[in-house]
């Protein structure tokens, strides 16, 4: 059973606002490489890395 819902945070981030985007926008999957202490792994379910209606599936630590 999966948890469903809206997460809001503030991350420090310490690169151009370019490159946070090429990665957010089109390789997500790279994020665990990014942040490994908060993001596991991304999963693409569904679609296209970086295209809209894609389904992926996040998985992320919220406290350690």
């Amino acid at each position: 059973m999966g948890l469903v819902g809206k997460l809001e945070a503030e991350i420090l981030i310490l690169a151009p606002a370019d490159k946070f985007h090429e990665v957010w926008g089109g390789r997500p999957h790279h994020m665990s490489s990014v942040s490994p202490g908060k993001v596991q792994k991304v999963d693409l379910h569904e679609g296209d890395w970086g295209n809209v209606g894609s389904v992926i599936e996040w998985s992320y630590v919220i406290e350690k």
